[in-house]
């Protein structure tokens, strides 16, 4: 047998076909927290965690709206939603999922800076809401209470997404979520 005749052989091997995995993004709420009372306010500035939730749920509920509006001939990535868009959908879904229902809201707006806003009815008051960052919500509120600063904190130390829910300036919340991939099977 020649040299060349090595490489004329037909090998007789089967390519098996390889399987591409198939990821899907998971944003889990690691830890929620409301100051009903951030300050020492009226009565008229103090939101029940009902009211709170459905500030959220209502801001995400103007999200998912603006999403779908998004044609790809107008916005190409409106296909692929950045990742502050789909964990803030994801923190409104388990919100609704918990029993939150959303309240009729207008003026909404998102900054991918600052988040998303709307100006909504609570407590027979017009009020703007802002559901984002941390970062972000650091520069256009008040002091952080306490409490939402150690979460804050706490919460960057172990790499997770941090949003502050504030209305007229006073942060009320904060919402921590981890990211992570799961294969899909």
């Amino acid at each position: 047998m020649g040299l060349f005749s090595f490489f004329r052989r037909k090998r007789n091997h089967q390519v098996a076909e390889e399987v591409i995995p198939t990821f899907e993004e998971v944003f889990t709420i690691e830890s929620r927290l409301f100051i009903n009372a951030p300050t020492d306010s009226t009565p008229d500035s103090q939101f029940t965690d009902e009211q709170l939730n459905s500030v959220i749920v209502t801001l995400g509920a103007g999200l998912r709206g603006y999403l779908s509006k998004i044609s790809d001939e107008i916005y190409p990535e409106a296909r692929n939603p950045t990742d502050q868009h789909k964990s803030m959908v994801a923190v409104a879904d388990a919100l609704l999922a918990d029993g939150a229902t959303p309240i009729a809201f207008t003026q909404w707006s998102q900054s991918p800076i600052q988040g998303i806003a709307a100006r909504m009815m609570i407590n027979d008051l017009t009020r703007t809401a802002l559901f984002g960052p941390s970062l972000a919500m650091v520069r256009n509120t008040a002091p952080f209470h306490p409490e939402i600063a150690a979460i804050v904190e706490s919460a960057h130390q172990r790499g997770e997404v941090v949003y502050i829910l504030a209305i007229d300036g006073l942060a009320y919340g904060v919402v921590t979520l981890s990211h992570a991939l799961r294969e899909v099977m």
